[in-house]
């Protein structure tokens, strides 16, 4: 598995992954292309014989030392084999060496990846139970 930047001709199939794993919740597709403008080498993909795999986008935050994860999403047929982890670490690599001491992310408080999360590091700051609006509790997470 070779994980590299996104290029824009990697977008359409980042966002199939995307509405394949988030559905409504999912970013549309003129923010992953703004968002692959925006914060240059932090849409890494992860691919195998030249198919996508996995995404996970990452960017600043206001603070120059602050980091956030905004989507990771790993294709079913390739879950449970540690692709989500090697994403999320890559991500994190990449703030790190921009300078981010700091990384934030939220999540579902019962999604599984909760686990991930956690086992690099990240520990739970806050919980908001309208993160997302009505009815869309997150998980607050930061890894300092």
């Amino acid at each position: 598995m070779k994980i590299r930047a996104a290029t824009k001709a990697d977008l359409a199939e980042v966002y199939q992954l995307e509405c394949v794993a988030f559905g409504e919740h999912g970013y549309p597709y003129f923010f992953l292309r703004q968002a692959w403008d925006l914060w240059p080498g932090s849409l890494l993909v992860a691919e195998s014989e030249r198919e996508l795999q996995g995404y996970v986008l990452a960017g600043r935050g206001e603070k120059v030392n602050e980091g956030w994860i905004l989507s990771l999403a790993v294709a079913p047929a390739a879950r449970g084999r540690g692709l989500g982890l090697q994403l999320l670490q890559a991500a994190v690599t990449a703030l790190e060496e921009r300078g981010c001491a700091r990384i934030k992310l939220t999540v579902l408080p019962d999604n599984p990846a909760l686990q991930l999360y956690q086992s690099l590091g990240f520990v739970e700051a806050g919980r908001e139970n309208d993160y997302f609006g009505p009815g869309e509790p997150r998980l607050v997470m930061v890894r300092s």
